[in-house]
């Protein structure tokens, strides 16, 4: 088995092992149950994530959906199913995915590697991937197989890759911090991994058009989100007084500010890759939403 080979099924078995240890009467059950939960800070932060999907959820109200790297007993299914849409959860481990269809938290699930889908072309109107992407040990793969089922698109939410792009002041400060610590001898690496030893795979709006452009799609939609995770936002209460929800939203609205200023380029990029053109409408209330949208060049060629 050669090398690259040899990774891959390791971080397959290292991500699939994953949630065993969060199973009913393991050791971290009891953090695990607090995912289920609709009334706390952590909660919230996710529903605002998932709130990107309302557009194309009201324009298609009988769409039908496939969630990928969902292992969280499936909670992007479970917002899908609140709102009315089918959705089948998928994760490369379903020991809680079972749980969540005991517990009527989920319709139904599969086990699934997102490298290597066992559905077939066009099966779903929309495939929604969220925070799973960058731990995938190769993603671009993934992001062609959730294509490839997908009949109207597919929704990346993920960690944005802040070394591309920004203000013409982000990449002076950038490069001036990165010259300061060159000279003091201290690490200036713009890449990150994960204890399994997985590369973490941040995305940017220039790496989803090329993907697109390379099979000739033509509609994207982009928005940027900040985020905030604070200790113990499992377990608190996104209630208007209590302190650790108003220290979140403090880092929320800071980063804001920051971004607003040009004085940073990260957050969470959430990015629609459409396979049939979005209808006018459904483009207008995208950039009602605050989205970007952006018709790509069509190739000459074909």
């Amino acid at each position: 088995m050669n090398k690259s080979k040899d990774f891959q099924e390791k971080s397959y078995q290292s991500h699939e092992t994953h949630f065993n240890d969060y199973a009913s009467g393991s050791s971290k059950s009891n953090h695990a149950k607090s995912w289920l939960r609709d009334d706390t800070v952590d909660a919230w932060r996710h529903q605002r994530m998932r709130l990107h999907l309302m557009p194309l959820i009201n324009e298609f109200p009988q769409s039908s959906w496939l969630t990928v790297g969902d292992g969280r007993y499936g909670t992007d299914a479970h917002f899908l199913k609140k709102n009315g849409i089918k959705a089948l959860a998928t994760d490369i481990s379903d020991v809680l995915l079972k749980e969540g269809k005991e517990l009527g938290f989920i319709d139904d699930f599969s086990k699934e590697n997102a490298e290597k889908l066992s559905f077939e072309d066009n099966q779903f109107d929309f495939v929604y991937c969220k925070e799973a992407y960058h731990h995938f040990p190769r993603p671009m793969i993934a992001l062609y197989e959730m294509i490839r089922v997908a009949k109207k698109g597919v929704i990346l939410t993920e960690p944005k890759d802040a070394t591309i792009g920004g203000s013409l002041i982000y990449i002076f400060l950038r490069n001036l911090k990165d010259l300061v610590s060159g000279i003091l001898g201290k690490d200036i690496s713009r890449h990150s991994f994960e204890e399994s030893g997985n590369y973490v795979y941040s995305i940017s709006e220039r790496e989803i058009q090329k993907a697109a452009l390379g099979i000739n799609l033509g509609f994207l939609a982009f928005k940027v989100l900040h985020d905030s995770y604070q200790k113990g936002v499992e377990y608190e209460k996104a209630v208007s007084d209590n302190q650790v929800f108003k220290k979140v939203k403090r880092k929320i609205a800071l980063s804001d500010l920051r971004s607003y200023l040009g004085l940073s380029n990260g957050g969470l990029l959430t990015a629609m890759i459409f396979k049939t053109p979005p209808s006018q409408k459904l483009q207008s209330n995208l950039k009602t939403a605050g989205f970007k949208v952006v018709e790509l060049p069509k190739n000459p060629y074909l």
